[in-house]
């Protein structure tokens, strides 16, 4: 049996990055929409503190769909410049813009992981306010 090699882990991680992306994406997604279908309901009456947590809660939701969708954008963007820079000979490579767009996707991501959190507590707030 052949030793793994690092780009193997490598493409492991992205291939695992990407997949957590996609359902923070589709969880926030999600639950944007069950806050429409929650407020279509004109004869409830919510509370300040409820009005407040659906509020944030959508914000934190929009927020973090539009960083997730960014970040695809960023990654693109990022592949793109890897092919472009590959196709120059050696001595003219430039990972400068690489490194940007590698640290503004890592920026990004874990943006969106903090938002979807805070989403999430705020929709739980609204949730248990509604519930008591």
């Amino acid at each position: 049996m052949q030793p793994a090699l690092p780009t193997q882990f490598h493409a492991l991680a992205k291939d695992a990055g990407n997949r957590l992306k996609s359902y923070v994406l589709a969880y926030a997604s999600g639950a944007t929409g069950v806050f429409f279908l929650t407020l279509s309901n004109t004869s409830v009456v919510f509370s300040s503190f409820q009005k407040t947590c659906l509020v944030t809660a959508l914000t934190f939701f929009v927020v973090t769909v539009a960083a997730c969708l960014y970040e695809l954008h960023i990654d693109a963007r990022r592949f793109f410049n890897v092919a472009k820079q590959l196709e120059r000979p050696e001595a003219e490579q430039n990972w400068d813009l690489n490194e940007r767009y590698k640290l503004l996707r890592v920026s990004l991501l874990y943006g969106s992981y903090i938002t979807v959190a805070l989403g999430t507590v705020a929709a739980v707030s609204f949730l248990i306010a509604r519930v008591t």
